[in-house]
């Protein structure tokens, strides 16, 4: 049985413009009385426990791509180093015209604008020797440290709550949510999904976003996995 069940958000519960689907709030909502719910996502902190409030989801969840843990109402903890993402920053501004976003709110890892080479850019923060990834969501570009990601957190997470892999489902979108696909016994994506997410997961849905999240959850169930 799946005891814990990871999300992504963004993609995976809103659609391409950032809305949240009415049908995945439901089927969420039926996780809820079933299960652990673990949001998993490279949204801030603040944002992010906002919308496990709105959810009625566990206050224990991942924020900035595994750099932000919560574990529950003030207890936080940082598993990346701001200033290697700050660094990578500052080097690629001086070869691209790149532009911070959501920089406010930002605790640990750093959101550009997309629009230049990412393997070029990656070369050069390897050249540079800068331990600092550069992660597309899809819907912008994430400076983080190397040594965490989404799967490194919800590892840390699951062995807090006494999980096996087994027992822990991720649902997500994007190659971001790789890393948590790789400590999760049973993976699932949504229909918009990228070709590399899709082949490695157990169930791809037929089903974009929202729809698409609801199908995953209705296959669980008729499964007797949750």
């Amino acid at each position: 049985m799946i005891r814990a069940v990871a999300i992504d958000i963004d993609g995976t519960i809103t659609d391409d413009k950032r809305l949240l689907s009415p049908v995945a709030v439901e089927a969420v909502g039926r996780l809820n009385a079933l299960t652990e719910v673990i949001l998993v996502t490279g949204n801030v902190h603040c944002f992010s426990r906002a919308v496990a409030v709105l959810l009625g989801t566990s206050k224990t969840f991942i924020a900035e791509n595994g750099g932000v843990v919560s574990w529950g109402e003030g207890d936080m903890e940082l598993l990346s180093d701001p200033v290697i993402c700050q660094e990578a920053y500052r080097r690629l501004k001086e070869v691209y015209p790149v532009k911070k976003k959501d920089s406010r709110y930002r605790i640990t890892d750093l959101v550009v604008e997309a629009g230049f080479d990412l393997e070029e850019a990656a070369s050069l923060l390897e050249r540079w020797k800068i331990p600092a990834d550069l992660v597309d969501s899809g819907f912008a570009v994430h400076i983080k440290d190397q040594k965490v990601d989404k799967g490194t957190a919800l590892a840390k997470v699951t062995e807090r709550l006494g999980l096996s892999r087994e027992e822990v489902a991720a649902v997500g979108d994007s190659k971001s949510d790789l890393p948590m696909f790789r400590v999760a016994g049973f993976r699932a994506s949504v229909g918009n999904a990228v070709p590399e997410l899709k082949e490695e997961s157990d169930y791809v849905s037929d089903q974009d976003f929202g729809p698409g999240f609801y199908d995953i959850v209705d296959f669980m169930a008729r499964e007797d996995m949750i």
